[in-house]
């Protein structure tokens, strides 16, 4: 079951991708929370099946690709409140 994990996470980077830059139209006729939670569940689902995959190059790749879009999600939320707290910035 581990070995195919790599491949899993793989796929599931892939599709948030596609689905969140390439072609957002896709998701586009859902709720924009179930759009959101679709985006983020593929996510962390990719992180978490990268992180508990077997060593390698596939491994390796994975997790870079899935901690940067991590490092992005958690930006994202820093400046989420940070905007909340202080009010919009530049004013």
């Amino acid at each position: 079951m581990k070995k195919s994990l790599g491949l899993i996470s793989l796929i599931l980077i892939s599709l948030f991708i596609v689905l969140g830059f390439v072609i957002p139209q896709a998701i586009e006729p859902l709720p924009e929370s179930l759009d959101l939670l679709l985006l983020l569940s593929l996510l962390i689902g990719s992180f978490i099946t990268a992180i508990l995959s077997e060593k390698g190059r596939l491994k390796i790749i994975n997790v870079a690709f899935s901690l940067v879009g991590m490092f992005a999600l958690l930006i994202i939320i820093i400046f989420t409140i940070s905007m909340m707290l202080f009010g919009n910035f530049g004013t």
